[in-house]
């Protein structure tokens, strides 16, 4: 079960590595809602969320998903 990422609990590692909330990644990529609505079905998020986070936070998908990266 190595390659299931919690896309939603990786996302927040990766805001507070850099010192971001959920503010500043609404400001940049508008995409807030879609964390907060996923992260209460439970669910994950889809690639294209998640690319627009990578975007903002200035990493690629395949950091992402490293999650030795940080």
């Amino acid at each position: 079960g190595g390659v299931f990422v919690d896309t939603i609990k990786r996302v927040q590692d990766l805001m507070q590595a850099r010192d971001m909330n959920l503010c500043v990644l609404t400001k940049n990529a508008d995409i807030v809602p879609t964390i907060q609505s996923t992260a209460r079905r439970g669910g994950q998020l889809s690639v294209e969320t998640i690319e627009r986070i990578c975007q903002c936070l200035g990493i690629t998908l395949k950091d992402f998903f490293d999650s030795s990266y940080l």
